[in-house]
């Protein structure tokens, strides 16, 4: 498979959500989103202590419009249909995906005050049809820190299985190391119904 070859869709639809693509002009909305909960990224993702500027954060979301034309690091900005606002985001790792496989991990995080609703598993849901249909993925992974339970439902909700647990694979920003569980999903039967569309 030729990533470049693939036409992924610049916008994805569900119930409540838009996923759209990064593209100038948006760093000041995902900056509010990032800012809203930094500190559990810093924990649970291993992102750097410092939180970014605005402008750096533009400055990403221009870099990461390159990075979804070429196939090269996939990702999505979550935005709530009824505000406009950008609540989260959700992506196909570069160094997760495996396209002689193919084989994809999602990752996606969401704001503190929008978490408990839903939202982060009605865009994952959109992202393992988006990898099952348009990516032809035969296996899809989600990577979640053991002890974080929020996250650890979300996969699960979705009919995706406990696979392994891997223990002190990784350090969490106080030097502790930390279980990181690996659940996977090999069909799109396994999925609830759901009304999304590109």
């Amino acid at each position: 498979m030729n990533p470049l070859m693939i036409n992924l869709p610049q916008e994805i639809t569900t119930p409540r959500l838009k996923l759209i693509i990064p593209r100038a002009g948006l760093g000041e909305k995902l900056h509010a989103a990032i800012q809203d909960g930094y500190s559990d990224y810093v924990k649970w993702l291993n992102w750097p202590k410092a939180l970014p500027t605005p402008q750096m954060v533009e400055q990403e979301c221009r870099k990461h419009h390159a990075d979804f034309i070429l196939s090269e690091f996939i990702r999505y900005l979550i935005m709530e249909r009824e505000t406009d606002e950008i609540i989260g985001r959700c992506a196909f790792p570069a160094f997760q995906a495996h396209w002689s496989i193919p084989q994809f991990g999602i990752s996606y995080f969401m704001r503190t005050s929008k978490r408990s609703q839903g939202y982060a598993t009605e865009a994952v849901h959109a992202m393992c049809l988006l990898a099952l249909k348009v990516l032809q993925a035969r296996k899809l992974e989600v990577h979640c820190d053991a002890l974080n339970l929020a996250s650890t439902k979300i996969p699960l909700k979705l009919g995706f299985q406990l696979e392994y647990c891997q223990k002190g694979s990784w350090v969490r920003d106080n030097g502790q190391l930390a279980d990181l569980q690996t659940y996977a999903l090999f069909s799109q039967e396994a999925l609830p119904k759901g009304d999304i569309c590109w």
